[in-house]
């Protein structure tokens, strides 16, 4: 009897060192869960506010694109300031964004490390608006937006940063730009106008060539983004001989109907100045070539 009374204490002893051992894998698990809801939720919530910052990007690269060859200045004019009102909108859901990355340990350097965690949930939002921001800015200054415009834009009125914008996000937004300068330089060019093609044009082929310098290596993505550039280009120089092609073809068709009421009565000379401007259309076409 007594040594069934010495052991009592020490399966009692064991039993609740047991449950104690129960009892912290259970709360260990269960602040694991809750961890791991707050994160899938927080990223459900970025996935969100990033397809938002994407649409409203569009619809402005849309906007623009709709008034941006117009041959009415005050029509031009009136686009843009729309067009920068659309982009201060996109504007506060960056700040949503901070917001959320703020709450996370209350702010300070625990946030900053949660931006680049969950870069990858913020970044096609932010390449889309980069391509919006610096067709808007094209348009406005008829040259390339610096990244240190980019990140201001991004940043609150005491000049911190919303969203940290990398080299990356900025070639990957540039190489997009391309592509809707491909679309401007198009519709101008259906308005008559051949000078804005021709800026386009050369403006795009320097870009091309400052990123076909960087290695593939360190810009995995930009290759392919590359490929629609090139393709971009072709577009516009394809599209600007056609201009020129029908030019020439008007101009030739119309001094040959004032010859042929001039000379009705002389076949033969009609013939040979039909010749002599055939010759001169191909040699200024040849000429053009090689320029």
């Amino acid at each position: 009897m007594a040594d069934v009374d010495t052991l009592m204490p020490s399966e009692a002893g064991s039993s609740s060192s047991t449950l104690s051992r129960k009892q912290h894998l259970m709360s260990t698990f269960e602040s694991y869960r809750s961890e791991l809801d707050t994160d899938n939720e927080r990223r459900e919530r970025l996935i969100i506010t990033s397809r938002s910052i994407t649409q409203l990007s569009k619809k402005l690269i849309f906007h623009l694109h709709r008034n941006a060859t117009s041959l009415s200045p005050q029509l031009k004019e009136k686009c843009l300031r729309e067009g920068r009102s659309k982009e201060r909108e996109i504007w506060t859901l960056f700040k949503k964004i901070r917001d959320e990355l703020d709450s996370i340990g209350n702010g300070g350097d625990e946030a900053k490390e949660g931006y680049w965690r969950w870069n990858r949930q913020v970044s096609p939002g932010l390449e889309e608006y980069i391509e919006g921001l610096s067709f808007l800015y094209y348009l406005e200054h008829q040259s390339l937006i610096p990244l240190s415009e980019v990140q201001k834009t991004l940043s609150d009125e005491e000049g911190e940063a919303l969203v940290v914008v990398t080299p990356e996000d900025y070639i990957l937004g540039m190489s997009d730009l391309t592509g809707e300068l491909m679309r401007y330089a198009t519709n101008a060019l259906s308005t008559g106008d051949h000078n804005t093609p021709l800026e386009v044009c050369e403006f795009v082929r320097t870009v091309k060539s400052h990123f076909d310098g960087i290695p593939p290596h360190m810009l995995y993505k930009l290759s392919k983004k590359q490929e629609e550039t090139t393709r971009s280009l072709e577009k516009i120089e394809r599209g600007m001989s056609l201009a020129q092609l029908s030019s020439l073809a008007f101009h030739l068709c119309y001094a040959l109907r004032l010859r042929l009421i001039e000379f009705a009565d002389k076949p033969e000379v009609l013939a040979m100045m039909a010749k002599r401007a055939l010759e001169d259309t191909a040699e200024k076409e040849d000429k053009g070539r090689d320029d």
